[in-house]
């Protein structure tokens, strides 16, 4: 049976910073100045309340007070070409992974707009519908690990502390930390193992999990 990996989405396939910047963009282009800014505000509420970015429900709120400014907000959101940030390599990546191994999306996020952006990115063809999204996925390896199995699954991720629960919880597991995006050079929590592997760009990932 061929060995699962398992791929994280923002900051290791997608540019998530780049587009989150460019999200900021258009919003700050659509509408006022102080509406954008109470939407920023309500998504790091929103984000503090979930423990989770949860875009759906930022603009629920923001349309409680905003309602036409939330929903031209809502068609950024859904017109954002988030295939274009893609990181360089990707898709190969994944084209050369279905040789040996069964590759899949685990990925946080809520369970609305995330799937949304994995498929639009295109990521989800790439993995032949192998995506798997949780408000917090360290929660759910039991569960990704019975719907991928197979000896010493991989996990690729931009966040150590992520990757140090992972092996933790996953005895045998291989991870790849992929040190990409403003959380690749945070460390692991204390006390948590350090990751199997590191690598600068995940379209390297194939190449350092051979034969491992």
């Amino acid at each position: 049976m061929p060995r699962p990996v398992f791929l994280d989405l923002d900051n290791t396939l997608i540019d998530n910073d780049a587009a989150k910047a460019a999200l900021g963009e258009r919003i700050a282009a659509a509408v006022p100045a102080v509406v954008a800014q109470r939407f920023w505000q309500l998504y790091e509420t929103v984000r503090a309340d979930e423990d989770y970015i949860d875009l759906p429900v930022t603009v629920r709120r923001l349309s409680e007070s905003q309602p036409a400014d939330a929903a031209r907000i809502s068609r950024i959101l859904d017109d954002l070409p988030y295939r274009d940030f893609v990181h360089a390599g990707a898709f190969e990546l994944i084209d050369r992974l279905w040789r040996s191994w069964t590759p899949a999306i685990l990925s946080d996020g809520d369970p609305v707009f995330q799937p949304r952006k994995i498929e639009r990115s295109g990521l989800a063809a790439a993995v032949r519908g192998n995506v798997l999204v949780f408000a917090h996925k360290e929660r759910h390896l039991d569960e990704a690990t019975r719907r991928f199995p197979g000896e010493r699954p991989v996990f690729a991720d931009d966040k150590a502390p992520i990757l140090g629960r992972i092996e933790r919880a996953v005895p045998g597991a291989l991870t790849v930390h992929v040190r990409q995006g403003r959380y690749g050079t945070v460390p692991p929590d204390p006390g948590d193992p350090a990751p199997d592997l590191e690598i600068d760009r995940v379209a390297d990932l194939d190449r350092v999990i051979a034969g491992r």
